[in-house]
């Protein structure tokens, strides 16, 4: 007869109970950065918090028994109230803060330069890392405001950067150069020499640069301009030659000794005409021109440009910033991105290098959009970054003292959480309201991007749509495309606001 087996069942199911709800008090367990989730056989039925943590969870995790506090970052005390135009529905709007008195908002300025954008250029400078390499965001947000504005050309672009190859807003070529970038100090960078996208580029004997405009976006903004231009610092000897749209080569620049003319006909086209000399005792004709040694030099051409080619010939000491495809009036966007930075290198730029930059290349708004870098896991506390980056708006409004500055937060980046589910890392709002108290302090605008892409679990949800990577931390060409999207609404709202306060 077959033996009666319920008993042992019974056991081995009371064996598995027990060895589960023992895992349930195991500390936590991370694999590969993500954080396990913790085994719970009550988990649909137990009660959550306001945060969505299980209360049970917290409880277990607390080393005297108590639910810890959690820190509420919002709660940071920022000393006066922003501005805050009309809000239309589901839009976050940029917080303007300004003088207690109301006589200043940080964004009038940029917001009147636009009224002016028929008859000029109106530039901005957008800093940020990884999360605005290639171009990703700026391409689109300076497209939209081209297209409500006027302008053309892609903007300043650096001799060479860590995505000349994938930005597909401007082509570029190079030939006998050496780069220098602040996020690769251990190769040689100095700090003293840093142009405003933290880099520099020294030609060889002889070096070529090309640049040409991209036909399949945006035609008739980026595959033609109507002004190029090579931004500089000249050492002794240094000539320059340029091509515009494969035609021949034609002096740009020099400081150097001038060629003495080899017949009579081109030494009456520079001698005054009532001057007497004979060809044999002319020595030197052609002036070459002369600058101040380490002032920031811009030489530009216009016509319709769509490819530029640049031969640098001697120098020596001449430092290279990049060159910029723009319209004679009309709205210019420059992409500076600097991939691992927190934003703090701007601060080490020299003072006088940005003020030689605002002399020949000023802007109207600069955006400053950083923290990706800089937000973790266990980190609550960011007072020590929000003081730097603060030094960082003072060096910048010293610099440009002309200029709007709008700070976007740091943007959304997920880990997987004990749920399962793809959730906010620790830290993101923590940065975030400490960005906002920084701005707060320093009196310039503020825009909430983790707000406005949707909070927590939204860059998990752009992944979904295929506008961002999947280590949920980075966007991808498409989604840039949506956040440009997001913003420019926001400041055609703040545009609007203005336009209503003001005419």
């Amino acid at each position: 007869m077959e033996k009666n087996r319920t008993w042992q069942s019974f056991w081995l199911t009371l064996i598995v109970l027990v060895v589960l709800i023992a895992l349930f008090w195991l500390p936590r367990i991370s694999l590969g950065g993500t954080e396990l989730r913790r085994v719970n056989l009550l988990s649909d039925v137990q009660r959550l918090d306001q945060g969505g943590n299980n209360l049970a969870e917290l409880l277990a995790d607390s080393l005297d028994g108590y639910v810890k506090e959690r820190i509420d970052s919002a709660a940071i005390a920022v000393p006066q109230l922003a501005y805050v135009d009309s809000v239309p529905e589901g839009m976050v709007v940029i917080e303007d803060f300004a003088d207690v008195d109301g006589l200043h908002r940080e964004m009038d300025r940029f917001y009147a330069a636009l009224d002016e954008a028929r008859q000029r250029p109106v530039r901005i400078a957008y800093f940020g890392d990884s999360y605005i390499e290639g171009d990703i965001i700026t391409m689109d947000l300076r497209a939209q405001l081209q297209q409500r504005y006027g302008g053309c050309g892609v903007g300043l672009v650096e001799i060479s950067c860590i995505s000349s190859d994938f930005r597909r807003s401007v082509i570029t070529k190079r030939d006998s150069w050496t780069a220098y970038h602040a996020n690769e100090k251990g190769r040689g960078f100095k700090p003293a020499l840093q142009g405003i996208a933290g880099s520099y580029f020294i030609p060889a004997d002889s070096a070529t640069f090309e640049m040409r405009g991209t036909k399949s976006l945006y035609p008739g903004l980026l595959d033609t301009a109507a002004v190029a231009t090579l931004y500089f610092t000249p050492g002794e000897g240094l000539s320059i030659s340029s091509s515009l749209n494969r035609g021949p080569a034609e002096l740009l620049y020099s400081n150097g000794p001038a060629q003495i003319p080899e017949t009579y006909e081109e030494l009456v086209e520079v001698i005054d005409s009532d001057s007497i000399v004979t060809y044999e005792t002319v020595t030197r004709v052609v002036l070459p021109e002369q600058q101040d040694a380490g002032a920031i030099i811009a030489k530009s051409v216009q016509g319709r440009v769509g490819r530029w080619n640049l031969t640098v010939q001697g120098g020596t000491g001449s430092r290279f910033y990049g060159a910029a495809f723009d319209g004679t009036a009309g709205i210019s966007v420059d992409n500076f991105s600097l991939r691992g930075s927190g934003g703090q290198h701007i601060g080490k730029i020299p003072l006088e290098t940005l003020q030689g930059f605002a002399s020949v290349r000023p802007y109207d708004l600069i955006v400053l959009h950083f923290g990706l870098n800089v937000a973790n896991e266990k980190q609550k506390n960011y007072a020590y970054y929000a003081s730097q980056m603060g030094k960082v708006i003072k060096h910048l409004q010293a610099a440009f003292p002309k200029a709007s500055i709008l700070v976007v937060s740091v943007a959304d980046r997920d880990t997987r959480g004990p749920d399962g589910q793809m959730h906010t890392m620790d830290g993101v709002r923590e940065l975030l309201s400490y960005e906002r108290k920084m701005a707060s302090d320093c009196g310039v605008a503020f825009w909430n991007l983790y707000q406005a892409m949707g909070g927590d679990g939204s860059i998990a949800r752009m992944a979904e749509k295929k506008q961002a990577n999947l280590d949920y931390t980075h966007i991808n060409f498409a989604g840039g495309r949506h956040l440009a999207g997001l913003l420019f609404d926001v400041l055609m709202n703040g545009k609007a606001n203005y336009d209503e306060r003001t005419h």
